[in-house]
């Protein structure tokens, strides 16, 4: 699953451009280091030596090429392995992240386009790492929380769920700043769904500057006075005084108890969309299309719970940079996973969405032991 996702070729490239190269021969290559950092995530809760075996034996690694040969004591010790991960660093697998990452749903994809345009969601959390001092200075955390954290952001496409975009950084940067890093991950052909705490004149006008199109939530400061009302019963107003013009559409939700048939008022939900014309983009969809950001959640649920290992599960790494680089490689198994998932899918005619995450990584796991093939040269 990895090198089909991630090329040994194109692994090659992004450790020699970032600057992972070693100065001589080692038992841990750049190559085999890197794959071994993305394998962590497979067996979360073994050791690394116990990664270690999984993955070599599984590629064959000691039928490679002779800079991927086994080292001749066997398994590395972990210290060996962390020594390794220092010099990988972060910058390849940011760079692989880079190169990889992007919408998987075809013209076809069920789930994953409305009106010719393709769905996106943006949402953001936040990742324990070990409570280290090191951790804590960089990252930061709740004041009451027992652990440091990151806080991570991601556009991704509704429909598959992969990963278009990502941003993380320290517990106190805010949500709008990590998205404001990833704009150029919107584009023209896009809607772009952004859950609650996102809505903002300045955020709206980066992100639709790049054609993109885009549905908020607004809050109740937001004082969105008429300037049109529509025949559908939206109106037009300005985001913020000499702000953007959007198109507001307010609806309220009602749940119906399915023993007693009592029904309750919820919630009003206030959106802003740059799609103004009531005649091409109804207004009825709308409660459908906001409700498809919980695409994201999903994506978050893979992440925190069955890959990490669940939500009380940390990272690893005790120091900063091991943290990133590590927040890089989920990144990435996950996008390897969801491809793994598009390239089952789209064959069969299934939406991916009806591909449970869990049998995709569990098939992952279990192939490893299955391959007996050699490690691609």
């Amino acid at each position: 699953m990895l090198t089909q996702t991630f090329d040994p070729g194109l692994v090659d490239t992004v450790t020699a451009e970032g600057g992972a190269v070693w100065e001589r021969q080692r038992d841990l290559p750049a190559r085999l280091t890197l794959y071994l950092v993305l394998a962590l995530w497979l067996w979360r809760n073994l050791s690394y030596k116990k990664v270690w075996r999984r993955l070599a034996d599984g590629c064959a690694f000691s039928g490679g090429a002779d800079d991927l040969a086994l080292p001749a004591t066997g398994a590395p010790e972990a210290s060996s392995i962390t020594r390794a991960r220092a010099r990988l660093g972060t910058e390849p697998l940011a760079l692989l992240f880079a190169e990889t990452a992007g919408p998987l749903a075809r013209p076809d994809t069920p789930g994953a386009w409305w009106r010719g345009l393709r769905l996106t969601a943006v949402d953001g959390t936040c990742l324990d790492v070990a409570n280290t001092p090191e951790n804590r200075e960089a990252f930061g955390g709740p004041t009451d929380g027992a652990f440091g954290q990151l806080r991570l952001v991601c556009h991704c496409e509704i429909g598959t769920r992969a990963v278009i975009d990502a941003a993380f950084d320290a517990y106190a940067t805010s949500e709008k700043a990590l998205t404001e890093r990833i704009t150029a991950s919107f584009r023209r052909g896009m809607l772009a769904v952004f859950d609650s705490g996102f809505c903002g004149s300045d955020l709206y006008e980066q992100v639709t500057a790049t054609g993109c199109e885009v549905i908020m939530r607004a809050g109740a400061q937001f004082g969105l006075t008429p300037v049109q009302v529509l025949p559908d019963g939206s109106y037009t107003a300005h985001l913020k005084a000499g702000g953007p013009l959007v198109r507001v559409i307010e609806y309220t939700v009602y749940t119906t108890d399915p023993d007693t048939g009592a029904e309750t008022t919820g919630e009003t939900i206030t959106l802003v969309t740059s799609l103004t014309d009531p005649d091409l983009w109804p207004i009825e969809d709308f409660p459908g299309l906001y409700a498809s950001r919980w695409e994201s959640e999903i994506l978050y649920d893979a992440v925190k719970t069955e890959l990490r290992g669940g939500t009380t599960v940390r990272f690893r790494s005790q120091t900063p940079d091991l943290v990133r680089q590590e927040a890089w490689a989920l990144l990435l198994v996950y996008q390897a996973l969801s491809d793994l998932i598009g390239r089952t899918a789209g064959p069969a005619g299934l939406d991916p969405d009806r591909i449970s995450f869990t049998t995709a990584l569990n098939t992952a796991r279990r192939s490893v032991k299955q391959t007996g093939r050699p490690f691609s040269p």
